[in-house]
């Protein structure tokens, strides 16, 4: 038998007591009413133990702190702490630990960002054997920030600690690293006093000790025991706040001399060697996975996969492949290649039927060999839960030529029999799904070399994913119950999008998600942690409440927030306004407005379109949303503008139903004030209908919004060790920088978007530490082409303000504007500073575009934007451009973001 006895240091309040909770059942197999209760001691000192009658080959546990019912009340930061089979088999042991905070500043650099990537312990670490002892002394610490080429090390009063010559210290060994740990002889009657401090190998000298009073502990209780543990945390060393510096660019628009009119992930190799050698830290793309829905530009979208786990196709680099130079006709493959490369933007429809023509030429040639090499089979296990509907779902789309599995007659519905009768060796359908592994195999082995290869030279690859999914995808398919597919995600109207946006995904079943404790989550989370150590989350806001619009309608302004506190029928008469559900939640359409918007087509328009009521019109049933009437057009060759007008016609409405309430209950219509409909009423309702809409968009929310962030955001944040960014942009609720403060997920600054509604641009004081700056992102347009578009007294105010310029701003904006710019973001204290490459190239006149319009990714007003950016130079270019180059890395350096500049 084992005996361990846990004691730990927590200054609790009247009433509350400390427990240990673990996967075994000496420690309540992580029930909480069952978890090893410790006891109180003296000066925060809790103390239990408990005797293991079977061995077990790792124990897993935490502390919890609970009332006086046994309800929880808090748990320590981190995941679980764990001890091997080496320490469960030492005999009696003694744990001495530290509570671990959840507000620690410290807590950030424990994400894979750091621990595998830049922290990365480079340096030499113990090399010798340890001695053998009769009874140990256990030192660990976690220490991530390690400036660079110093070692963590031990002073202390006794001779195995060097007895406080800075010359003598116990070095510690890092191969686990973050964590940092030697064993000594465990002293007799002692009482030692120690510091963790750096050791210099090159100095052969400590040279930095922690602050504050010594760390002390007694041997002299420890007598009977063969292993002393002693677990601190946190280093006592100031260290200044890490600031690092990345750029951003979607895979596809990179250009190499090996692409194939398009970005591989084989090429993110040179970008990685660019970016080290600039002194940049991180890159970040756009999401990867694969979009092949309808065989079209269309699927360019890169935030519409068919699937939120497979890979791209397009990324596919095929000379990389076995049997690429038997299967594929070199001279032809040259030729295309040579052609595409010289296109200034991605043909996404030519790169696709090319690539996979060839890649199911080699596959050909591998059909055979590669499903029984370990390496296939291993990744089958791994990914099986996705892959086999996955093939299936492509099998069937091609099939019926269609994505939309409404169509696929028997199959319109997944069962689990299908992946028997599809993926059966046997099956008329295998040669074709085993096409499909093939591809997921070979693309997940190129993704995850490039990983392995970024994390070698210390540059992040931060991913991102999106909010929602494509409505005619595997996971809509295959999980149908956990989306709402009459429903669309968007976003309500903003600077950039008067009519807001309908990004046409349907929105989340939260509730039957938290059924299995939000395992598709987790599981989407999981499987792209295995590319990437920091994730930007797409719309975060979303987690908090989603823009949702009916099926039937078009437009962002016809949505409303879910969840949400509706607004009750007898709140109307409670606040008096004059609710009529036909007057406020009908289209209110009058000649005055019908004149003013088709004049001379009028009598035409009401004749097609509308039935008359008593002065008013209503739209026939054939018009009777904007999806009827969007269908309408495209099959009808009708002017535009009546199109635009009779959608405009359906948004005159004050108010939504609300479809999730029994009782009667609604939501105001977004930016309800600029409606005919408002305007035609009296100014006391005006008045009251404002007071009421304020209080719905800016008040009643807020708590409960924070609630539902609080619940899912965890899910998101703790799946992964990966470090987690959030887009949080656009009309944003106070309870959401509070709750990504809360939980140390990264908020997203613009210049140009401040969050600050009494300044027009950002502000330093403004900015968090938890934050990523950007000059812009893929849905804005960069410097160059902000600065063209822009109205020249906003422009002015900018130049003026911001970059304290006198005299007329530039009609474009040089590269002395942007480096600028750029100077600002980096030396502003927030975490990171992340630029658009397009941006980088404005610094210089040689390597910039010609015409910054062409510069832009996406614009969000059009949801049918064509995404082909593509860069105009190659990154062998940027290599071999010693100068450029150098001066990126001076700016770096100068403002402390680089390697050098720490």
């Amino acid at each position: 038998m084992v005996s361990i006895t846990f004691e730990i240091i927590y200054h609790t309040q009247w009433g509350q007591h400390l427990k240990v909770v673990g996967n075994i059942p000496e420690l309540g197999n992580r029930d909480l009413e069952d978890a090893l209760a410790l006891e109180y001691i003296t000066d925060g000192i809790w103390r239990g133990t408990l005797t293991l009658k079977n061995l077990h080959p790792s124990v897993r546990y935490h502390y919890v702190v609970v009332g006086e019912a046994g309800e929880l009340l808090d748990r320590e930061w981190g995941e679980e702490r764990c001890f091997s089979e080496k320490i469960v088999n030492s005999g009696k042991i003694y744990l001495k630990e530290n509570w671990r905070s959840n507000h620690h500043p410290e807590n950030i650099y424990y994400k894979s960002a750091f621990t595998k990537v830049i922290f990365k312990s480079k340096n030499d670490v113990f090399q010798g054997r340890e001695a053998v002892y009769n009874r140990i002394l256990h030192f660990q610490i976690e220490v991530p920030r390690v400036p660079q080429n110093l070692q963590v090390c031990i002073l202390g009063n006794i001779k195995a600690l060097g007895n406080w010559d800075i010359r003598q210290p116990l070095v510690l060994d890092a191969k686990f690293f973050p964590r940092w740990e030697r064993r000594i002889e465990l002293p007799k009657r002692a009482i030692i006093q120690y510091k963790y401090g750096f050791f210099d190998p090159e100095k052969k000298r400590v040279v930095s000790i922690e602050e504050g009073e010594n760390r002390w502990f007694s041997t002299y209780t420890t007598q009977d025991y063969d292993l002393l543990l002693l677990r601190d945390t946190y280093i006592r060393i100031n260290i200044p706040r890490w600031r690092g510096a990345g750029l951003a660019i979607p895979v596809f628009s990179i250009r190499t001399q090996n692409s194939f009119g398009v970005g591989s992930f084989t090429d993110l190799r040179l970008l990685i060697d660019w970016a080290q050698n600039t002194g940049m830290q991180l890159i970040q793309i756009l999401p990867i996975n694969d979009t092949s829905a309808n065989g079209t530009w269309t699927d360019s979208y890169p935030y519409s996969s068919i699937s939120v786990f497979a890979l791209h196709p397009q990324y596919l680099d095929l000379s990389q492949l076995k049997g690429f130079q038997e299967a594929v006709d070199q001279d032809e493959y040259r030729e295309h290649q040579r052609r595409l490369n010289q296109m200034s933007e991605v043909d996404y429809m030519e790169v696709m039927t090319l690539k996979l023509d060839y890649a199911r030429n080699i596959f050909q040639t591998q059909k055979n060999n590669f499903p029984k090499t370990r390496a296939f089979k291993n990744f089958l296990d791994l990914n099986g839960h996705w892959l086999k509907p996955y093939a299936i779902f492509c099998v069937l789309r091609d099939k019926y030529e269609t994505p939309q599995f409404r169509a696929w007659e028997k199959y319109n519905v997944f069962t689990p029999e299908l992946i028997d009768n599809f993926c059966d060796r046997k099956s008329p359908y295998y040669s074709q799904i085993l096409f499909y592994y093939y591809l997921q195999f070979c693309l997940d082995d190129q993704l995850k070399q490039v990983t392995d290869y970024a994390r070698s030279k210390g540059v992040v690859l931060k991913g991102d994913i999106a909010i929602g999914i494509y409505r005619n995808s595997v996971d809509a398919w295959t999980k149908p119950h956990l989306f709402n597919m009459g429903m669309q995600a968007g976003a309500p109207p903003d600077p950039f999008s008067a009519l807001g946006q309908n990004w046409g995904f349907p929105t989340y079943r939260w509730d039957v998600m938290a059924e299995n404790n939000y395992t598709w989550w987790k599981n989407r989370l999981r499987n792209l942690a295995r590319y990437f150590d920091a994730m930007r989350i797409d719309h975060i806001l979303g987690f908090f409440r989603i823009w949702q619009i009916p099926f039937d309608q078009i437009q962002g302004v016809l949505g409303y927030f879910n969840p949400a506190i509706p607004i009750p029928a007898e709140e109307f008469v409670d606040r008096k306004i004059p609710f009529n559900y036909k007057r406020f939640c009908t289209p209110f359409i009058n000649d005055d407005i019908l004149n003013q918007l088709f004049t001379k087509d009028v009598k035409k328009v009401k004749n097609l379109f509308f039935i008359s009521d008593a002065g008013f019109y209503q739209f026939k049933d054939d018009f009777s949303n904007q999806r009827k009437v969007f269908e309408y057009f495209n099959k009808n060759k009708r002017t535009k503008s009546w199109r635009d007008a009779l959608l405009q016609l359906h948004a005159e409405v004050l108010f939504i139903d609300d479809p999730d309430t029994k009782e009667d209950a609604y939501h105001p219509r977004i930016d309800f004030q600029n409606t005919f409909s408002f305007k035609a009423l009296d100014p006391e309702t005006q008045e009251n209908l404002n007071d009421l809409y304020v209080d719905y968009y800016y008040r009643r929310q807020d708590s409960f919004w924070k609630e539902q962030g609080m619940i899912k955001l965890p899910v998101v944040k703790d799946a992964t060790e990966m470090l987690i960014c959030g887009e949080d942009l656009g009309m944003i609720p106070d309870c959401v920088p509070q709750v990504m403060k809360e939980l140390e997920i990264l908020t997203l600054e613009i210049q140009r978007m401040s969050k600050n509604p009494q300044t027009e641009f950002l502000q330093a004081r403004d900015i968090p530490y938890l934050s990523v700056c950007s000059t812009s992102t893929h849905d804005m347009s960069p410097i160059r082409a902000w600065w063209q578009e822009s109205d020249r007294n906003y422009l002015a105010r900018f130049y003026h303000n911001e970059l304290h310029q006198t005299g007329n701003p530039p009609e474009v904006c040089t590269s002395g504007i942007a480096e600028q710019i750029i100077a600002q973001h980096l030396h502003w204290e927030n975490m990171w500073s992340i630029f658009p490459i397009q941006d980088l190239l404005a610094l210089n006149d040689r390597l910039k575009r010609k015409d910054p319009m062409e510069e832009r990714i996406n614009i969000p007003a059009d949801p049918n934007h064509y995404w082909r950016y593509r860069m105009h130079i190659t990154i062998e270019e940027l290599m071999n451009d010693t100068e450029f180059n150098q001066e990126l890395k001076k700016l770096l350096e100068v403002s402390g973001r680089s390697e050098n500049g720490k």
